[in-house]
């Protein structure tokens, strides 16, 4: 009998349904217009699988065993919650949807997006619930197929065919620099920037910032003073140093918002890779996965 229900295809059922109510493989096969060996074949696996014939002749009809009596019933009920569910898949009404959205979103790119995002959905789906989630790149594309995230927010990524993906645009990156600081007074240039600290906040225990990179590019570096995981202690400790920190606007926006501070254009060209909104090709059509990313599109999406 069957035990693991990962293993099977579930579509064999609805060809066992129909073997059961039709009374024979060729009748079963009109009625699903598929080929006769096609459900031939599908039997040979139910066989298999249930480890009984299911099905044993009888002059022009195939008669059901006991077993395929049994499962017969339970199986009907089970492709009527199926198909029940799909129908129910097949529209999403923001205003009566209950379902919950597990968005993918590293932990340096959550906050400002995130929150207003989260604004934005509860005014239009008051009861959906939605999971800010971290993850591992190497283990996207599984966690997209698998339903462990539904949509994932990131940097641009290798080609995937199994992914699609949305470009969100590119935002450019500030200078923070606390009030009252004795060499910034609502700009700086590139001497006084790369005369003074830095910090840099990011997950990475190693590795330079795209400042880096490109000061690397000009032949020039700075001095990065400390380094930090999130970029609320980096605003902390600009706000009792005279150190810097370079962070997307809309990021300093939100945190200038609760402890107010300089921010300055930097002093020099930074190229960005943009940020994009993926979700696997699997998940296309879904309706309530279509709605928000319509959403995600429309918040988030930079101005060029």
């Amino acid at each position: 009998m069957l035990r693991q229900l990962a293993r099977f295809d579930l579509n064999l059922l609805r060809i066992f349904d129909a073997i059961f109510v039709k009374g024979g493989v060729s009748a079963a096969a009109r009625h699903l217009n598929l080929s006769q060996p096609a459900i031939s074949h599908a039997l040979t696996r139910l066989r298999t699988q249930f480890d009984d014939p299911l099905f044993v002749r009888q002059g022009n009809k195939l008669v059901p065993t006991p077993a395929a009596r049994a499962i017969a019933g339970p199986v009907r009920e089970a492709l009527r919650g199926l198909d029940a569910a799909l129908d129910a898949a097949a529209s999403f009404d923001p205003a009566e949807a209950a379902r919950e959205f597990r968005i993918g979103v590293r932990l340096s790119g959550e906050m400002p997006r995130f929150s207003s995002l989260v604004a934005r959905v509860r005014r239009e789906a008051p009861h959906v619930a939605l999971a800010s989630v971290t993850f591992r790149r190497r283990d996207l594309v599984l966690m997209l197929a698998s339903g462990d995230l539904d949509l994932a927010l990131d940097v641009a990524l290798p080609a995937d065919d199994r992914l699609q993906r949305h470009y969100l645009g590119t935002e450019p990156l500030v200078i923070v620099a606390r009030k009252g600081h004795p060499r910034v007074d609502g700009k700086i240039d590139l001497d006084t920037y790369l005369s003074l600290e830095h910090i840099i906040a990011t997950s990475r225990p190693y590795g330079p910032g795209i400042e880096d990179m490109a000061l690397d590019r000009m032949g020039l570096a700075r001095r990065v003073a400390v380094r930090c995981q999130h970029a609320i202690t980096a605003w902390q400790i600009v706000a009792t140093s005279d150190m810097l920190f370079s962070l997307p606007r809309s990021h300093a926006e939100m945190l200038g918002a609760m402890w107010p501070m300089q921010l300055v254009d930097l002093p020099l060209p930074v190229e960005q890779g943009g940020s994009y909104l993926y979700w696997h090709q699997a998940a296309q059509a879904d309706p309530g996965l279509r709605w928000l990313r319509a959403i995600i599109a429309d918040e988030l999406t930079q101005p060029e």
